[in-house]
C-alpha cells in the first residue's frame, strides 16, 4: 500500500505494532491458521509490502480500504509520524 507518503514505518495487527522487518512472522500462516501456507519461504526475497499484497489478494483483502477490515484481520500500514512505539518482536521504533 504505496502511496505519496513512501513506504510505511510499520503496521498494526492485533493491537500489537510491528516494523516492516518482522510484520510477516506475526501473520498467523501455519497448518490451520488463517494464512496456512502463506509464510515467506526461506530463500525468498521480498518486501513486507508485497508479501501483504499478494495475501491481500488472494484473501479479497482491500488494502487501499483499511475501513473494509480490522487490524486483528489483516494488518494495517502505520506512516511516519502516525503513532509512535515499538516493534512487538524487536522493539525498534515503528512510526516516529
Amino acid at each position: 500500500m504505496r502511496d505519496s507518503h513512501g513506504e510505511p514505518a510499520g503496521y498494526i495487527f492485533n493491537a500489537e505494532l510491528y516494523c516492516p522487518a518482522h510484520i510477516a512472522d506475526a501473520l498467523p500462516t501455519g497448518d490451520g491458521d488463517a494464512y496456512d501456507g502463506w509464510a515467506v519461504a526461506a530463500g525468498i526475497e521480498i518486501t513486507a509490502e508485497e508479501n501483504l499484497d499478494e495475501i491481500a489478494i488472494a484473501f479479497g483483502i482491500d488494502r487501499d480500504d483499511e475501513a473494509t477490515f480490522d487490524s486483528s484481520e489483516f494488518p494495517k500500514v502505520i506512516r511516519h509520524g502516525q503513532l509512535g512505539g515499538e516493534c512487538g518482536a524487536c522493539g525498534a521504533p515503528v512510526g516516529e
